[in-house]
């Protein structure tokens, strides 16, 4: 089930308040009330059962038989005719029941779909490792794939045909633990794009050195959600740097915490060896080997150092946070409401709102309490990379543009792409987005704040 639904001629919404999986669970939830109603309404036709053979009604029928005989006919008819009340109740049960079974085959058929999906997804990948030792099978694959390629357009712009084929790149993620598993076994099956990047993200220095106050300041708060990814936006020319922001006074602030993306796609050597540049590690936290990391749900410096800021910054634990983030910063933002929203967290804060834009995150599974909004553009390849559809869950709302450049960073860019769509958003009037905003509106009442600008060290 995709739970789509057109919101303009730019942009569509899945999941959320309005997605089928949220439909179901009302459903569920409506079938367990009328359920429970006809309990409840039975029970009542039950005990009123016992008035028929009540002693002194009974004794009446000596003083007044007719009018005996039409009580004793009326209550009976009452409670167990046609229309009474033991029919409603077996009635409202049924429809109750009904409803349950239905909502939880539709889910039943939903999740086998999705399984279906994954398993198609892992034999494709495994069958790729299997041609590639094999062969009479495939060197013809591949020329036809090649083919295929070449009638396309990939080998004249490999980075248009990729823009204008997003798809296929999602196919190719969720195939590789598939792949992997013919070459690696012992991984287990299935293996997956999690474990994949965890054995990625231990080439990497994921210790987190220090996370430095650069600064402390008085600004205008945001009014809007553009305002908040604007923010967001600024902060990205600070390599390593992200903020949190105090929006009016205590005991009654809320709290934003802005996360800007990778700032370098390095390797995992050290520096000064004899391979090239790209090769070696960075030294930012902000780098390549967080996003395997933060993929795969490891540990790692970049979550750390927010974890730690929020101590710093003195956010109480029950203040409302909403956490923003781009690209990397978006699965930072919810790897952090993961682990602050965490029963048995050693620090618990009260995350109520996460907001990705580029970001892929809908492997990362969140509390009903958590209420998430991606922005994603069609035909960005980033939100591509785990592998994963649209997720269509009450609490993560997914709405999507249609904007390709024909360039890979254009598509990504917050300034080109992702605040266009934001004033798109805002000027709709459709319920399934205005419903997702409400809720930010607390963290965007314009006015003033208190930021606190951090840098992280590793």
């Amino acid at each position: 089930m995709t739970g789509d639904r057109g919101v303009g001629p730019d942009l569509e919404v899945v999941g959320g308040a309005h997605g089928v999986r949220a439909d179901l669970a009302d459903m569920d939830a409506t079938g367990a009330q009328l359920a429970s109603l006809g309990l409840d309404v039975g029970e009542v036709a039950a005990s009123c059962h016992p008035v028929l053979v009540d002693g002194d009604v009974v004794a009446s029928v000596v003083l007044a038989p007719v009018t005996f005989g039409r009580f004793e006919a009326e209550l009976l008819g009452a409670l167990d005719g046609p229309r009474g009340l033991s029919a409603n109740a077996v009635r409202l049960s049924g429809v109750g029941l009904h409803m349950r079974a239905t909502a939880a085959a539709y889910r039943a058929v939903d999740d086998a779909l999705e399984w279906r999906d994954h398993l198609t997804d892992q034999l494709q990948g495994y069958l790729a490792g299997w041609a590639l030792v094999t062969p009479v099978v495939g060197v013809p694959l591949a020329g036809a794939v090649t083919v295929e390629l070449w009638s396309e357009g990939f080998f004249d712009d490999p980075e248009a045909w990729l823009t204008a084929h997003p798809d296929d790149l999602e196919e190719l993620v969720a195939s590789a633990p598939g792949f992997l598993d013919f070459y690696l076994p012992g991984v287990g099956y299935p293996a997956t794009s999690e474990q994949g990047a965890a054995l990625l993200a231990l080439l990497y220095d994921q210790e987190l050195t220090d996370v430095v106050l650069e600064d402390t300041a008085t600004e205008p708060a945001p009014a809007d959600l553009s305002d908040a990814m604007q923010r967001l936006t600024d902060l990205a020319s600070r390599p390593d740097g992200f903020q949190i922001e105090r929006v009016g006074e205590p005991p009654h602030e809320v709290w934003n915490v802005y996360l800007p993306g990778t700032k370098a796609f390095d390797g995992p050597l050290p520096h000064g060896g004899p391979l090239p540049d790209a090769l070696e590690d960075s030294g930012l936290v902000q780098n390549l080997g967080t996003n395997f990391a933060l993929v795969a749900g490891q540990d790692n410096a970049y979550v750390e150092a927010v974890v730690r800021a929020l101590r710093e910054a003195g956010v109480p634990p029950d203040a409302p946070i909403a956490l923003y983030g781009h690209s990397q910063g978006g699965i930072v933002a919810a790897r952090v409401a993961q682990a602050l929203t965490d029963p048995g967290s050693a620090t618990p804060y009260h995350v109520t709102n996460v907001v990705t834009a580029g970001s892929p995150v809908d492997h990362i599974d969140l509390p009903p309490s958590v209420q998430v909004l991606s922005l994603v553009n069609e035909h960005d390849i980033v939100p591509r990379l785990d592998g994963e559809p649209y997720d269509d869950v009450a609490n993560h709302t997914t709405i999507i543009t249609n904007h390709d450049t024909g360039q890979v960073t254009g598509n990504h860019s917050m300034d080109s792409t992702y605040l266009p769509m934001v004033a798109e958003i805002e000027a709709s009037d459709d319920p399934a987005v205005r419903d997702v905003l409400a809720p930010l509106q607390s963290f965007q009442p314009g006015g003033s704040a208190t930021t606190w600008t951090f840098q992280m060290q590793r």
